[in-house]
Order: structure tokens, then sequence, then C-alpha cells
């Protein structure tokens, strides 16, 4: 994936503080303004003396740009803002991740979602279990020990993902299967120096089962409750489903 400053506009600092991390906490939005300033919140909280900044990248459609740029402002935490527009949300939420992977100040990342599914106060130990000698990704899996899966709406919903997952590792057994047992979360942290950014090709919102297919990666793993949703509605959709079919094939052809 090409990243280009002219496709997306300048990534914009929303305060007055020292820009030198150790650890980028990335947030993808669309349309999730009700959240913004409780995530921040609770960030700020977990984070502690962390060497950490909050990084949101918003292809929203609302004022959720506005709620980041108002929270951003009195934050105790660094927060920046990159948002898509139109034609320029390229690869969707997948594309906002890469986007973000690219504009991290931190060597380490953390990748979360905005709804607050996403314990905020599990960021530090993801960050502690990435930053061990040899580990290059440490995953919050809703399938280690007793599956965690209550935060996700409907059966419908829970078998969808569970089918996804069974597939993706089925498919890709030694990166994948072998490595990860929830290849379809969203919550995870990697060391960005051992991603190379441009063999991606997002599209969709299932950013980390292309990471681990097109890299091989030294995976950890933590046990985390999926819980529910503060504000907004769910992104999985019937076109979302289809663009993870054909992701699945594409990453499969590639991958042979």
């Amino acid at each position: 994936m090409t990243i280009s400053a002219e496709v997306i506009e300048p990534t914009e600092y929303l305060a007055d503080r020292p820009m030198s991390v150790e650890l980028t906490v990335l947030v993808p939005t669309f349309n999730e303004r009700d959240n913004v300033a409780p995530l921040i919140d609770r960030l700020t909280d977990a984070c502690g003396d962390l060497s950490v900044e909050i990084l949101f990248v918003d292809d929203s459609v609302d004022d959720t740009p506005d709620a980041i740029r108002e929270a951003g402002a009195r934050a105790k935490l660094p927060v920046r803002l990159v948002h898509r527009s139109g034609a320029d949300r390229i690869g969707g939420l997948s594309g906002a991740v890469a986007v973000g992977l690219d504009r991290a100040l931190g060597r380490h990342v953390v990748v979360m979602d905005g709804d607050l599914q996403h314990p905020p106060e599990l960021v530090p130990v993801l960050a502690e279990m990435v930053a061990e000698p040899g580990v290059d990704l440490v995953v919050a899996s809703r399938y280690q020990g007793l599956p965690q899966r209550g935060g996700l709406d409907g059966t419908w919903r829970r078998w969808v993902s569970g089918g996804s997952t069974k597939a993706a590792r089925a498919l890709f057994p030694l990166r994948v299967g072998r490595k990860c047992s929830d290849p379809m979360t969203g919550f995870f942290c990697v060391d960005r120096k051992a991603l190379d950014l441009g063999r991606l090709r997002p599209q969709g919102f299932k950013i980390l089962l292309e990471l681990l297919v097109q890299h091989d990666l030294t995976v950890r793993e933590v046990p985390f409750v999926f819980e529910e949703r503060l504000a907004g509605e769910s992104k999985a959709s019937l076109q979302q489903g289809l663009l993870f079919a054909r992701q699945l094939v594409q990453l499969r052809l590639a991958h042979l």
C-alpha cells in the first residue's frame, strides 16, 4: 500500500506537548463521537506514566472529528488526529489502520476499536509483553481459555465470527493457525520494526489477518473480555462479509 501525504489531511496535533513517545495507541473511528471522551479518559487512567500518544484515524461523516479535537485539546496525553474524507477512505477500517501504522510515532502500536468493547485497561499489559525480547505481536484473544464473546451483537455475529476464525486458521495453518487463536480480533499490539507496510493491501476491517499472513511474526496472546458497546453501531454487514471472503481468497492466492 502506498501511503501518500496528498491522500489525507496532515496529522493534527491537538495540544502542545512533547511528541517523543514509545507507544502509540491507534484508534480507527467511524461515527463514534460519544465514545471519544470516555475512551481518552480511560486510556489516561490506564497508561499512567507510560510514554504514550493516542492517534485517531477517523473516517466519520458526522462530527466525530470535532469531538476528537475538543477532547484532545484538554487531554493529559498527547492526542493526534488524521481525518480521511470521501474517496480518501481507501481500504475501509483496515486502510485506516495502515495509515495509522505509517503515522505512528511509537515503535510499538496498540490497535483498538473506539467503542470501548476493547478495554483500555489492557493496553499496558499488551505494551509490556510486546517489549519482551523476540516478541513481534501480542494479540488480545477472545478464545484464550474460556471464550469471551459477550459483546458480540447476537447469535448471528457470534456464529460468523467463529466461522471466519476457523476458516482463516485453516487456510493459513503456519502463520495463523499455529500462532493465533483469534485472527479476527481488532485488539493487538505490534512492533512496527517487524512490519513491511509496503506489503499491505488493506480492505475491509480484518487488518490483523493480513499482518499475520504477510509477515512471519512471533506471536503471544493474552485473554480479554469483549465488552458491551458504549455507543454507536457495529460495522459488521453483509458487504463487510463479502469483503472478508474476497480478502481470504486474495491472501491465499498471494501466499501460494
